[in-house]
């Protein structure tokens, strides 16, 4: 399977000065100039494959998949991640109003514009020089269709964690950057439909091996769903993703094309959903792959962030830097039956350390669903396990969120999806007249430690309701901010308002 790995950095005023390398080829794109650079179609394909690189891989030790670990797993009510006053993660979960300058706050904004610099960049080579220098014609539309789904992409995490940002479709020099304000919420989702829509027909259907974790035709039908979805939500008053626009319908075409297209299937059992990669795993929509044990490395480690160190210990794995637990709150774990496969699979509620540091029997609960020993490489930044953005089951369920907000399908076919999803779970499969509430119920058993539960709390429109209710529950010690509308957005780094002082406003609500 093909990995992209990127070297990159800088902030929004220095982006455009950033270089990435293409561990692919082992050559780098600041090899020559920009000038230069693109003049072999291999060149194209390098510049892509960076791009693939910042948009999924991110920078550092930090992903896309450590970013929804961090932001949404965390900031949700299925964990209690509030033990440790000096780890970043506990200002999420506690909402500080301090966090301007947190580190996984930083890189989600950080990151999201140096792949976006990367993608403007190659579109504008692509138009530059495209039909020059490639013989098929077919190779440089796809080429362009990538490069818009992936500035679409970063795009659509950017809008949702911080609402309003910067608007940026070329690339642009630190003095331009530094002349740009953050855009209205309904312009960035003009950029993001439209160069989804444009991307799509150019698309490939599907991929052999090589090309695994390539972006598909129904990879960013999946994304353009969930734009419409989010776009539908309610709007909660603020300068949010969500603009309460009723698009369900919109949103159910978008995940149908992805059902008829007959390329995916729902897993019969659960366990293997987490085991099996590649195209062989028909649950797979959109991917990001990691590979372990070769010599550059191009492991993840998003599994690392919500373990904890015994949990590794007593399943013979070194030491992984997770010292102190992100513990599961009493809330979640009380959803589940004690036949829940989910459960059972999914989450560590006793384990026994034999000998060395940790040595002893401990009974705090902790995810565990995408550890995988077999899958270990080389250290905690080395793991195989290939990490999915959308699965096919989340296609489904989504599917049955529009139907209930009357974008189309049948409530038959939602009942359905949730039996299907119940039976697999080794659960009595008796669901009728599902209702959104008992469908997001649902979805939060189905998809912990995915990275998909705030924002389906924020979906529901009971975000503000449900977290507040989830810390007069469980905050015992009174760690937790009670949080309003507000909360629902991140601050924008601090690092972005001093930059330039006067040209961004600070979300409300933050110090």
């Amino acid at each position: 399977m093909k990995k992209y790995i990127f070297i990159a950095a800088g902030a929004l005023l220095l982006f455009a000065q950033s270089s990435c390398t293409d561990e692919l080829t082992q050559l780098p794109l600041s090899q020559g100039t920009i000038e230069n650079f693109y003049a072999t179609p291999g060149d194209f394909v390098q510049a892509r494959n960076a791009t693939y690189s910042i948009a999924f891989h991110g920078t550092s030790v930090y992903g896309y998949a450590n970013r929804l670990m961090n932001l949404s797993e965390t900031r949700s009510d299925n964990l209690m991640a509030t033990t440790q006053a000096s780890r970043d993660w506990e200002g999420i979960n506690s909402f500080y109003t301090s966090i301007s300058s947190n580190t996984y706050v930083k890189e989600a904004y950080l990151t999201n514009y140096n792949a976006i610099y990367k993608a403007n960049q190659l579109l504008e080579k692509i138009a530059e020089k495209g039909d020059a220098i490639f013989t098929n014609p077919a190779d440089k539309t796809a080429m362009a269709a990538e490069a818009r789904f992936l500035r679409a992409f970063c795009y659509f995490d950017l809008v949702r964690w911080f609402g309003r940002v910067p608007l940026i479709d070329r690339t642009v020099t630190a003095q331009e950057a530094s002349k740009i304000p953050r855009s209205a919420v309904a312009d960035i989702y003009k950029l993001i439909i439209s160069d989804l829509e444009l991307a799509i027909p150019d698309l490939a259907p599907s991929y052999d091996t090589a090309n695994f974790g390539r972006v598909t035709k129904y990879g960013a039908k999946a994304i353009l769903g969930l734009v419409y979805m989010t776009r539908s939500s309610p709007t909660y008053g603020i300068d949010g993703a969500m603009l309460g626009l009723n698009e369900w319908d919109k949103a159910y075409k978008e995940l149908n094309d992805i059902k008829l297209s007959g390329l995916y299937a729902f897993g019969t059992d659960y366990d293997p959903i987490f085991k099996t990669e590649g195209n062989a795993n028909k649950e797979n929509v959109l991917v990001i792959p990691y590979t372990q044990n070769i010599s550059t490395p191009v492991g993840g480690n998003f599994m690392v962030e919500l373990g904890y160190e015994p949990y590794f210990a007593s399943v013979n794995l070194s030491a992984q830097g997770a010292l102190e637990a992100r513990p599961i709150s009493n809330g979640f774990m009380n959803m589940f039956t004690a036949a829940d496969k989910r459960k059972i699979f999914g989450i560590a509620t006793s384990y026994t350390v034999a000998s060395g540091t940790y040595k002893g029997s401990y009974t705090l609960p902790v995810f565990k669903k995408y550890i995988d020993a077999a899958r270990y490489g080389n250290g905690r930044e080395d793991w195989g396990v290939d990490f999915m953005i959308t699965r096919y089951t989340d296609v489904l369920m989504l599917m049955a969120e529009c139907t209930l907000h009357g974008g189309g399908g049948s409530q038959a076919e939602v009942d359905d999806i949730v039996n299907k999803v119940r039976t697999r779970a080794g659960l009595t499969a008796n669901a009728s007249n599902i209702t959104l509430d008992q469908l997001f119920d649902e979805r939060r058993k189905e998809f912990f430690a995915e990275g998909t539960r705030w924002f389906d709390l924020i979906r529901s429109g009971k975000a503000v309701t449900i977290m507040n209710a989830w810390k007069a529950a469980e905050d015992t010690e009174n760690k937790i901010r009670t949080i309003d509308n507000n909360s629902l957005l991140y601050p924008i780094p601090l690092s972005e308002i001093l930059a330039v002082p006067g040209l961004y406003d600070q979300n409300l609500g933050y110090d």
